[in-house]
């Protein structure tokens, strides 16, 4: 009963910077049970567009309580391995950013594109780009006005992300770094961090926030004699708060936790 007065009392009383880090600490050493993006989704219940003859406050009243109840964990495939480095003078890994988040996706093309209110930056915005795929759906001929003809390949990317906000200021990153992108150290022996590493997963702590699921789909490139491609992108974006990154073992036991902006 004592240490869940003293959380409750923390969550009033302590800056939001503070209790995001405590809040991400107290994920370490537990085991989590992450979803899929498609899973995180599917837990949104769909909004229906505002009615004619429907209020704006009862359309907010809807738009809320269409959010899922608590922090969703979300997994993500590891951006690459060499962001996991194992320093062994220091017995330890140093974890960059990178692992996290190395990849964009069209965040302001796709709220321009859903005519969404979701202001993002075409220069910096916190997100994260969850998978990017594409597949060629088939091909046709055509021909620029000087009459050089070409073989045109249809491609469909699909995007899934999730967006926080725009950067405050120039260079802004979803993580607290120093200068070589390292975001923390985990200490661990040669033994243990071989064994780790080949298992290590990564996932994020979110909590949806309006609108919550936005979707798209939309032309994107030009199409060239150059770069004979006509692409066309769909995009499905969680807007939410994202809190932590998380570093788990095979098992999803969390190894370490860091914090975002």
């Amino acid at each position: 009963m004592m240490k869940k007065a003293i959380v409750g009392a923390l969550l009033i009383s302590a800056p939001i910077a503070a209790h995001a880090q405590s809040s991400c600490a107290s994920y370490t050493g537990t085991t989590v049970a992450p979803l899929s993006f498609d899973q995180a989704i599917a837990s949104i219940k769909p909004v229906a567009p505002k009615g004619e003859f429907e209020t704006t406050d009862a359309y907010q009243a809807r738009l809320a309580a269409g959010a899922a109840s608590g922090p969703l964990i979300i997994s993500k495939k590891i951006e690459g391995a060499e962001y996991l480095s194992y320093n062994a003078d220091k017995a330890a890994f140093e974890v960059k950013s990178y692992l996290f988040d190395n990849s964009n996706f069209s965040a302001w093309d796709t709220f321009y594109w859903a005519k969404s209110d979701v202001k993002a930056s075409t220069i910096g915005n916190l997100d994260v780009a969850i998978s990017s795929s594409e597949v060629a759906t088939g091909t046709y001929s055509a021909q620029n006005g000087f009459g050089a003809r070409t073989t045109v390949t249809k491609l469909t990317r699909t995007e899934k992300a999730i967006f926080d906000r725009e950067t405050a200021s120039y260079g802004e990153q979803l993580f607290i770094a120093n200068k070589d992108a390292i975001v923390g150290e985990v200490p661990m022996s040669v033994a243990e961090a071989q064994s780790f590493k080949p298992q290590a997963k990564i996932a994020f702590v979110v909590v949806p926030k309006l609108p919550y699921v936005v979707r798209a789909n939309f032309p994107q490139g030009e199409t060239t004699i150059s770069n004979p491609t006509d692409v066309r992108v769909n995009s499905t974006v969680l807007v939410a708060d994202i809190q932590c990154g998380l570093l788990m073992n095979g098992t999803n036991r969390v190894i370490a936790s860091f914090q975002t902006r």
